[in-house]
């Protein structure tokens, strides 16, 4: 297959690129700036620039992944949170715009999306078939990003919203995660009980490459490990795992403190089940935290 993707540099991109030509299909990565790569089944292919014009480049496309977007690991000033909305929406509507360009439209669309689109609870469990929320940031991005995604639907081509949980790997939230307990000073976050819905980045790019393959999937697809934790389960696995203490409490009220509105990263949840995957046949290769964490993190 031909497969077009943004966000392809990222952290997840580079993981899905490399299942992706592992398969034999041919990844065309949207970029700001022009690249050159040597890597095989892999072309770069300039976007959202002065003077260029990917639907002029792009070979007939089988399969679109949107992953752009401004990260979310900044500080929330007005000023990001504009740019965390608008770098989503402005990627997918130019997603968009390169597909009513093509003649040939692409069978799916993999839409990038996250499981905050369902609001914080302590005490729910959130699967696909869930109602959503709009009560605050997390959620209305997720919002606004995939009102985007459906226009695309629209066209007439398969959507899966990718809700992705909390994805662990070598970039992202573990290493912040980590750091305190590497420090001798981890301890429970905030209440302890907020519920962390986590991935392992290489389960995640397996069920985008087995959603861009298996037509029988559209709609909401959360991307989230079967088994969930709470907070204070999540440090003390990473306090064994590392053979560390997990001592020294994080209050809520000094997160607050210190990160403003982006604590609610940390000190809110949801838990979230991966039930269209299941159901589907998928298979996750970490499924447990602790197997997960030690794949991740050096002995």
């Amino acid at each position: 297959m031909n497969i077009a993707m943004t966000g392809g540099t990222g952290f997840l991109g580079r993981h899905l690129t490399g299942v992706f030509t592992r398969q034999g299909h041919h990844v065309y990565i949207l970029s700001r700036k022009q690249r050159e790569t040597e890597q095989k089944n892999v072309t770069y292919v300039q976007w959202l620039a002065e003077n260029a014009a990917p639907e002029r480049e792009l070979p007939p496309i089988d399969v679109w992944v949107n992953l752009a977007g401004k990260s979310i690991f900044d500080r929330w000033t007005d000023t990001t949170k504009e740019q965390i909305i608008s770098s989503r929406v402005e990627a997918t509507r130019e997603v968009r715009r390169i597909i009513r360009q093509q003649a040939k439209k692409p069978r799916a669309l993999i839409q990038a999306s996250a499981v905050g689109i369902y609001g914080t609870s302590t005490e729910k469990t959130f699967t696909e078939q869930s109602d959503t929320s709009n009560e605050d940031f997390l959620s209305h991005t997720a919002h606004m990003w995939e009102r985007e995604g459906q226009k695309i639907e629209a066209l007439g081509i398969r959507t899966v919203y990718a809700r992705f949980g909390v994805m662990l790997g070598e970039k992202g939230a573990l290493p912040l995660m980590v750091l305190p307990y590497k420090l001798l000073a981890g301890g429970t976050v905030g209440s302890g009980r907020q519920w962390l819905s986590w991935v392992h980045v290489d389960d995640a790019a397996e069920l985008i490459a087995y959603a861009a393959e298996h037509d029988d999937l559209s709609g909401p697809m959360n991307v989230t490990s079967p088994n969930p934790v709470e907070m204070k389960q999540f440090g003390k696995t990473i306090a064994t795992v590392l053979h560390r203490p997990h001592w020294i409490p994080v209050p809520e009220f000094f997160l607050e403190k210190a990160l403003g509105e982006m604590s609610l990263l940390i000190v809110k949840g949801q838990r979230a089940l991966p039930k269209q995957a299941l159901t589907s046949g998928f298979q996750f290769t970490y499924e447990e935290l602790d197997f997960a964490l030690k794949d991740l993190l050096p002995a």
